[in-house]
């Protein structure tokens, strides 16, 4: 199933969120992540949602705020309607060492249990530094090594691990079961690696897709994080998402 990353369209949310939201369900989306709630009240935003007949999957919560004030931010995803609970990021400062992972693992495994507790999962999403080398290994081999399968997924963007250097392929089959949510956005064949809509680079989606359900993803999420045109860039990976799909199965 596909939704949608808020994050991809956050200058139109920034105006005017409600709007937003309508829009993306007269375009064919029915699900979506979110990446904040651009200061409206998450009441009003699920009220929105079941007017548009939109649903709340998951959403990005930054990690201090996951940390510091569980019990909040676990309420705010009830309110949404989200299953997902999921890390965007973690500051340079608590990742330059092992043993600082480690220790981070440790911190997921914590949250992954308080998470459960309140019947939502907890994730962590990669961007490309998590392949980089450190000492001997990796920050993405760490965190998935050193955590719980049963408390902490690995929303898997496939265009940062390639960016990375990985085959996401074969990151998809080595973590079978813990990727439920997948992130979805293509690469141009340039030197920037910049990102694109779905179906408009380079990438191999339907390989991606036919893996991906073979290993338990639930989900295929729509994000770009620069976008040319935000909503046209959506609508594109959408129809093409859905087209590859059919092709995959």
């Amino acid at each position: 199933m596909i939704a949608l990353q808020l994050y991809t369209v956050r200058e139109q949310t920034g105006q005017d969120f409600i709007g937003t939201l309508r829009q993306l369900a007269d375009m064919g989306y029915h699900a979506l992540e979110f990446a904040g709630y651009g200061g409206t009240p998450v009441a009003e935003l699920r009220s929105a949602m079941d007017e548009f007949g939109l649903h709340a999957i998951s959403a990005h919560v930054p990690f201090p705020q996951l940390e510091n004030s569980p019990q909040q931010t676990i309420e705010d995803l009830h309110t949404l309607g989200c299953r997902h609970a999921v890390v965007p990021g973690i500051p340079e400062e608590r990742r330059s060492t092992v043993e600082q992972v480690r220790a981070l693992a440790d911190t997921f495994n914590r949250l992954g249990e308080t998470c459960r507790g309140e019947g939502l999962q907890f994730g962590y999403h990669n961007h490309a530094h998590e392949f980089a080398p450190l000492d001997s290994t990796t920050m993405f081999k760490l965190i998935a090594e050193n955590t719980d399968p049963a408390l902490v997924n690995l929303e898997l963007d496939l265009f940062w691990a390639q960016v990375g250097g990985m085959d996401p392929i074969v990151l998809m089959r080595e973590y079978a079961g813990r990727m439920p949510l997948l992130h979805c956005k293509d690469m141009l064949d340039d030197a920037e690696h910049s990102d694109a809509p779905v179906g408009a680079g380079i990438l191999p989606y339907e390989q991606y897709l036919r893996v991906g359900s073979k290993i338990g993803a639930e989900w295929y999420i729509v994000e770009q994080d620069h976008p040319r045109n935000a909503m046209e860039d959506v609508w594109t990976s959408l129809r093409n998402l859905e087209k590859l799909g059919q092709s995959a199965q």
